[in-house]
């Protein structure tokens, strides 16, 4: 089996799978774990934007999404050369990774056999597992796969369990990005309320959106968890600091009142692989230490703001 991923989170779910000896190629952004950077890259950007800013970048994503103009493209020759059995793409978002009609096309044209495409679009953390159980099954791992959603969703069982009793559910905000402003959407309003919070201004499985400043203040969010997609720790904390500390009523939001403002490492809560449920954890221990104190497994997912 060779198996050629194009978008992180599936590469973590093969690594998770202990099928990192089968994956012969990766996307550009595939960066965990660290073997993953001693594959042959598949899939690149069109232009390096990690080193604009906030806005900038938004600028330049909204413009190629109105041009229907591509954000990534995949290198054909390397493609045809590596033969993959299996090719893992996704339709969820085209800012993150290349789309599935671009991999099918490419396939057709570069190889002279018909390779097992599979694509995952995920909405909530079912579908997560199911996909964790699909990537599993395509590659003849089909028993491994249900072991690590099996585990997985033991972990996410311990979070409720140890909310069932909270005696309220407090008001939680959590940003995907700061200028401008957007909330999650997807499975992470799901993880707020799996770890007892109430995510009022997201949709479980929906799409994020752009927020004004004002509908922040009026929502006083007790806890506000700040997760720009993509931003490492250092990068997070920076636009933390230049683009909200700065707003008009910050100070006088309950998050900032009671020191519950969270950063999280960006490039973790928006993939749709294992460690989702790190990102539960993470959150379930911000607002519960004192059910959840030490729960959270990766040093850098959790930072307070203060």
């Amino acid at each position: 089996m060779r198996i050629c991923s194009l978008l992180p989170s599936a590469t973590e779910i093969v690594y998770a799978l202990g099928l990192g000896d089968k994956l012969v190629g990766v996307s550009h952004a595939c960066d965990y774990p660290d073997d993953a950077a001693t594959k042959p890259v598949v899939s690149q950007s069109v232009r390096q934007i990690t080193h604009l800013s906030s806005e900038e970048i938004d600028a330049i994503v909204s413009q190629a999404r109105a041009n229907t103009n591509p954000l990534y493209w995949i290198d054909g020759d390397l493609l045809r050369e590596l033969q993959p059995d299996l090719i893992i793409t996704q339709e969820l978002c085209e800012v993150c990774a290349v789309d599935s009609g671009s991999v099918f096309e490419t396939a057709a044209k570069v190889l002279d056999y018909q390779p097992e495409i599979l694509t995952i679009r995920p909405s909530v953390v079912a579908d997560i597992l199911q996909n964790v159980r699909n990537i599993a099954s395509a590659a003849g791992a089909a028993q491994k796969g249900q072991k690590l959603a099996d585990s997985l969703q033991a972990r996410i069982r311990t979070i409720v369990d140890g909310v069932a009793d909270a005696p309220s559910r407090p008001r939680v905000l959590c940003l995907d990005w700061l200028d401008p402003l957007r909330n999650t959407g997807q499975w992470l309003p799901e993880l707020v309320e799996l770890a007892g919070g109430d995510e009022g201004l997201a949709i479980v499985g929906g799409l994020s959106r752009e927020l004004t400043w004002d509908e922040v203040v009026e929502y006083a969010p007790e806890y506000l968890m700040v997760m720009p997609c993509a931003f490492e720790p250092d990068r997070v904390r920076q636009e933390t600091a230049e683009k909200l500390t700065c707003l008009p009523g910050w100070g006088d939001l309950p998050a900032v009142k009671l020191d519950q403002v969270f950063l999280f490492d960006g490039r973790i809560p928006t993939r749709h692989g294992p460690r989702v449920v790190d990102v539960l954890e993470g959150i379930a221990e911000a607002m519960h230490p004192q059910h959840f104190k030490g729960i959270t497994n990766y040093e850098m997912l959790v930072n307070n703001w203060a």
